[in-house]
């Protein structure tokens, strides 16, 4: 369950929180946008509630984007065909990290403005320190010799990804690194992933578009069937969401602010399947959750009501009234076999509930 009172880092982000959740309840759609702002479990809200209070004011465009995820609210869940972690932070992590190209970058910075980064291009060490006019780079190769042999899995990665697998679901590694990284990439990992997407070989870097393009046309998903599940917030988060697709961001040290909070997961096990354990669920979650599983009961209470507030009406209409009031009763009666499939009002009449109390 969500904590109505958030706990802050700084005064001055409580200050902004506060002032953005004065600002979306005077606006309309209210009890939603303060909904999903407070509790913003879609990513999209996530990446535009984080934004809005690193501004400490809320934008037409960003509250624009903020309703069309509240929306998302009253819409069936989304299907996922694939989903894509990101490596180093991620997946695995350096036990030794020596940082053997940026040692290059830095002997010839003025040289490096005129070559592709070696992050977009398959080329190796050596080769770039020759293209940079570098002497062959023996000290460098040993560092990158001893940062390849430290490269590990974190403890549940194997579990995480088999997982994944069992569900049928295509599993992607999509990760920003230079080309001597991916092959003991693959050998850790090698049998449990589908698609490798790496910036060397996509010609683009994360967050860019035409990274998580590039990727979900490898894996055949449309990009809202896509996850992204990574440790960093622009990279992999904001660029997903940017590129139409979900995601759910890693903090194992459990340092989210009140905005990244609710699409965080500190073990890779809980990012899919993409939807909380009950002990984690928002409220708002929970209540989506059980009108889910009792939609045909709900609907039929809903048309029960709605029946015998139409009979009443006919009631106590006037002679001059009854007619109208017969035909509105006959016209919900011709119902009756037409099942209502949306969830929409009921999520609405859940928001006014919640929203209510909360104020209260």
């Amino acid at each position: 369950m969500s904590d109505p009172l958030p706990s802050f880092r700084t005064l001055a982000e409580q200050t902004a929180y506060a002032a953005v959740l004065a600002d979306l309840a005077g606006r309309d759609r209210g009890n939603e946008a303060v909904m999903i702002f407070r509790e913003p479990t879609d990513p999209d809200a996530a990446v535009v509630a984080d934004a809005m209070i690193r501004a400490g004011s809320v934008s037409d465009a960003l509250y624009a984007r903020l309703l069309v995820a509240a929306d998302r609210l009253y819409a069936p869940p989304p299907v996922t065909r694939a989903v894509a972690f990101d490596a180093f932070g991620t997946l695995v992590h350096i036990g030794r990290k020596r940082h053997p190209f940026e040692r290059l970058i830095r002997q010839a910075r003025d040289r490096t403005q005129a070559l592709p980064s070696p992050m977009v291009q398959p080329i190796g060490l050596a080769d770039y320190a020759a293209a940079l006019g570098l002497p062959h780079p023996d000290a460098e190769l040993a560092m990158l010799d001893e940062e390849l042999v430290t490269i590990a899995p974190y403890p549940d990665t194997l579990d995480a990804l088999r997982r994944v697998r069992e569900t049928g679901v295509r599993v992607a590694v999509a990760s920003n690194l230079a080309l001597p990284y991916a092959a003991p990439l693959k050998a850790l990992l090698g049998d449990l992933v589908d698609v490798w997407h790496f910036s060397f070989d996509a010609g683009a870097i994360k967050p860019d578009g035409a990274f998580y393009a590039g990727m979900t046309a490898k894996l055949g998903c449309e990009a809202s069937e896509l996850l992204m599940v990574g440790d960093t917030w622009r990279d992999d988060i904001v660029g997903a969401v940017e590129a139409g697709s979900r995601a759910r961001w890693v903090d194992r040290e459990g340092r989210a602010s009140p905005a990244r909070r609710f699409i965080a997961v500190r073990e890779l096990g809980d990012a899919y399947p993409d939807r909380w354990r009950a002990a984690q669920m928002t409220e708002l979650e929970l209540v989506r959750s059980s009108i889910d599983a009792n939609l045909d009961h709900l609907h039929a209470q809903r048309w029960a009501v709605r029946a015998g507030l139409l009979r009443q009406i006919l009631t106590d209409a006037p002679d001059a009234e009854k007619a109208a009031a017969t035909r509105a009763l006959d016209d919900h009666y011709d119902t009756r076999d037409q099942p209502e499939t949306s969830r929409a009002a009921l999520m609405r009449d859940a928001i006014a509930t919640i929203a209510a109390r909360k104020h209260a």
